[in-house]
């Protein structure tokens, strides 16, 4: 006899949803880099601002601690932790052979805890609002490849089993189940 309860229950977008933000996320992170993150201007003087150009400045400001903080959190260990998260789930989406999960799982788990790019956009929205009344401000073409990679990424890894025994599903989640 079964009661038809549901005991587990995958992904509501389905098994890939982690690998498909993941690719997403890394796709979206190239041009956050290279296309102009904030223009501020006034009185004719107008400057462009990449994703990176506060790490330098904070650089040659002589906030080095600060700018390696702010490289490796916004900038370098999203993109580890997406590249993590497609690699986790490649092979087991593209039916190659079992692996131990275990270091790939904590890898990714830690640099969950350290990848913030939601952070960094909460400041560059505050650092607008501020400015706005100072200079004229301009959110760029960017800025919002930086925005749908961070929300790509928090998709991503909420849609992640970090458990390595559930591997190599990696993340695709548990198929529902009814009790006997």
């Amino acid at each position: 006899m079964r009661c038809d309860s549901v005991l587990a229950q995958g992904p509501r977008l389905g098994p890939d949803v982690a690998l498909v933000f993941a690719l997403t996320g890394l796709a979206f992170a190239a041009p956050a880099a290279m296309l102009p993150f904030i223009r501020a201007g006034k009185l004719g003087d107008e400057r462009i601002s990449l994703l990176f150009t506060g790490v330098g400045a904070l650089w040659d400001g002589g906030m080095r601690t600060l700018a390696i903080l702010v490289l490796l959190c916004g900038g370098l260990l999203p993109l580890a932790l997406l590249a993590t998260l497609a690699a986790l789930h490649m092979p087991a989406r593209l039916g190659w052979g079992r692996f131990d999960w275990t270091p790939a799982c904590r890898a990714a788990h830690f640099l969950g805890r350290w990848a913030i790019p939601e952070v960094q956009v909460l400041a560059v929205l505050v650092a607008l609002a501020k400015l706005g009344s100072v200079v004229d401000v301009s959110i760029g073409p960017g800025f919002w490849c930086y925005c749908a990679m961070a929300l790509s990424l928090l998709i991503a890894q909420n849609s992640f089993d970090f458990d390595p025994t559930t591997q190599p599903r990696a993340g695709i989640g548990a198929k529902r189940a009814t009790a006997p």
